[in-house]
């Protein structure tokens, strides 16, 4: 997928479009991508721009092939896209390549104050457009999840259409403020939110449409924090609108798409009843019940279940007492008056208190099944991470890149199996969510597994289809696909380390994850002890990429490979194999071919005649051992043995001597 640089720093993109990276366009800029200007070489007349993506977050390339081409008049048209060599990071780039807005942003920033949309303009300049691209998406099973109004484009010269702006240059609502994200994606970390569904981008779509009536931001001065608690405390209708005043007809529809309940909350046919003139009635805020007796922790009094959750996560070790010691379930009982909830929070804590095993994970567990049995609809939350489900994958290659120390606390959550706790408290059946408890499962089996292509690095790619192979070696290469992990291991040769390993973690988990073949033989060879079986088990995965994927030749990763063989050599007894392994691996290398040179390396009916040969010497070498054993006996030994003998053979002598003379003596007398 990469493609030639040209000179000038402008690189090309699919033979056509050329990305100008001497003409930035700072005004098309998202927090985590770059725009520059692009021309088409089969039509300079069209106005492009691409978007560098940052090298470090995953891209979400599964929406770009699904977006790639769509005509939609509320979204901006994604022209093409592909992997680039970008100079000003030293390292290959993905490229996204849009149409040009004409009309520039509808806000330059959140703090900024626009000339308000009029209530009669909003349904054609805003809404119809946006719905229509919204039913798109949902066409194609995907979520914008990037919907606000600096994110919000006029497409037009004369500001008439207003168009949804880039959502694939970074992780699901990774760039989103809190101010669009519903409660529950809202305690998330940014990272781990997740694709989420469509009623979060109609959300979204709300919160956009009331800075848009107002011409401002009426939270602006809050902090995040700040703007969560209200969103809790008073329902995300009033903490966004407050007393502002807003035209009386919008007022039904922006109480339907901010509704916090995310099952109440408005869907698309909905918002098609309001745009024909139905109306519909009108949602009101359902908060959580508030208690007249408060929760003291910490010295703060929290009324609400969900409240208490939150500050439970924040104050993880101050919190496990409180639970153990019986005090929250009182509460429930007594303030909330969830009898059921309350007989769950016991069971957990009797669950914890009888635990065979380790007594501080048990406490861990324990307080994440709390916390989610207080707040259901929160994100799964241990100690300092909270994510939605299908936001681990995205949060994993976040922490990853940033190499952050809460990978252990991730890697924790796995294995303690804290996602289960939470599907097992949903109380109606989810599709989705039981494909999701496979994968978890499945997961925490890689992550226990040692040994290469097992591990973190395989939880990685299983959970990220689309990310590039993460490996320092070829890193710079942006390495998606698996076709190209060979040409890009090939061109690494050059820059590599001669006795380092071309398979590290990352590449051999990379491989397993996108390679869809039976590959267990060779990984268990691959971690065998011996550097010799290692090397062959290495040269296995490679050589069979080669077979099924090509390319024919790869001159640069055989030298490699070729120059760590010794141990392979060595491995073999036969003096004259040895030589002969020495004279042919040069000319395979010459040729390119992983395949000829793991059939040399690797042939059994040649590793059987050199055991059965190495047998057969042994034998040989026992037998004239012994006999040189008793011909090299120590002199005492023969001394003695001789001694010995001609003790034998002297008295044998004398007693035929003394025989023969007796018989000469008789035979005279009988005479």
């Amino acid at each position: 997928m990469q493609e030639d640089a040209n000179a000038g720093g402008t690189v090309v993109l699919r033979d056509r479009y050329y990305i100008h990276a001497g003409s930035p366009l700072p005004d098309l800029d998202t927090p985590s991508a770059q725009a520059f200007v692009v021309e088409d070489r089969r039509d300079s007349a069209r106005l492009l721009y691409a978007l560098i993506c940052r090298p470090d977050l995953p891209p979400r390339v599964n929406v770009m092939r699904a977006l790639k081409g769509v005509q939609n008049p509320g979204l901006q048209t994604l022209v093409e896209w592909g992997v680039v060599p970008w100079a000003p990071v030293g390292r290959n780039c993905m490229a996204v390549v849009y149409e040009r807005p004409m009309g520039g942003r509808v806000m330059t920033s959140l703090t900024a104050e626009i000339k308000r949309v009029e209530e009669h303009e909003v349904t054609r300049r805003m809404l119809t457009p946006i719905i229509g691209a919204l039913r798109e998406l949902n066409s194609r099973a995907v979520t914008h999840r990037a919907i606000r109004p600096t994110n919000m484009y006029y497409m037009d010269a004369d500001r008439e259409r207003i168009v949804l702006g880039d959502c694939v240059t970074a992780p699901p609502a990774y760039d989103q403020p809190l101010l669009f994200e519903p409660v529950e994606s809202g305690m998330s970390l940014p990272f781990g939110r997740g694709s989420g569904n469509y009623g979060d981008d109609l959300y979204a779509l709300g919160a956009s449409l009331v800075l848009l009536l107002l011409g401002r931001n009426p939270v602006a001065h809050l902090t995040d924090e700040q703007l969560l608690k209200q969103k809790i405390v008073y329902g995300s209708y009033v903490a966004l609108v407050g007393d502002q005043r807003l035209p009386i007809s919008m007022i039904e529809l922006l109480r339907g798409v901010l509704c916090d309940d995310p099952h109440e909350r408005w869907k698309l046919d909905s918002l098609d009843l309001w745009l024909s003139g139905r109306r519909l009635s009108p949602l009101q805020t359902k908060l959580e019940k508030r208690t007249q007796r408060a929760f003291v922790f910490n010295g703060k009094e929290y009324s609400t279940s969900r409240e208490l959750a939150m500050a439970f996560v924040r104050r993880w070790d101050d919190a496990i007492p409180l639970v153990l010691e019986g005090k929250l379930e009182i509460w429930m009982r007594r303030a909330i008056e969830d009898k059921e909830r309350a007989d769950q929070i016991a069971a957990a804590v009797r669950n914890a208190a009888g635990s065979p095993g380790d007594r501080r994970i048990a406490l861990d567990v324990m307080l994440a099944r709390v916390c989610i049995l207080l707040d259901p609809l929160a994100p799964i939350r241990y100690k300092g991470l909270a994510m939605m489900p299908d936001g681990f994958g995205s949060a994993l290659a976040v922490l990853m890149s940033q190499q952050s120390s809460d990978i252990r606390l991730f890697t924790e959550m796995i294995q303690r199996e804290i996602p289960k706790l939470w599907f097992e408290t949903r109380a109606a059946y989810d599709p989705d969510h039981s494909v999701m408890q496979s994968s978890f499962r499945d997961l925490k089996e890689q992550l226990v597994r040692p040994g290469l292509g097992f591990g973190l690095e395989r939880c990685l790619y299983e959970m990220n289809e689309a990310l590039a192979c993460q490996s320092p070696l070829i890193a710079q290469d942006y390495v998606v696909e698996i076709r190209d992990l060979l040409p890009a291991l090939n061109n690494a040769a050059k820059r590599a380390d001669g006795k380092t390993l071309p398979v590290d973690r990352h590449v051999a988990a990379f491989i397993v994850a996108r390679f869809k073949y039976d590959l267990e033989k060779a990984l268990t060879v691959l971690n065998e002890d011996t550097p010799d079986r290692q090397l062959v088990g290495m040269l296995s995965l490679l050589a069979l990429l080669q077979w099924r994927l090509g390319p024919e030749t790869l001159f640069g990763l055989t030298s490699w490979i070729g120059g760590l063989t010794g141990p392979i050599i060595a491995s073999f007894h036969s003096r004259e194999t040895r030589r002969m392994l020495e004279r042919e691996i040069p000319r395979l290398v010459r040729k390119g071919s992983l395949i000829e040179l793991f059939r040399l390396l690797d042939n059994t009916e040649e590793r059987q005649k050199d055991e059965y040969g190495f047998q057969q010497a042994r034998a040989q070498y026992a037998a004239a051992s012994a006999e040189i054993s008793e011909l090299d006996s120590s002199g005492e030994e023969r001394d003695a043995f001789a001694l010995r003998v001609g003790q034998q053979t002297a008295a044998l002598t004398s007693v035929l001597i003394a025989l023969a003379t007796m018989s000469i003596l008789v035979i005279m007398k009988v005479w």
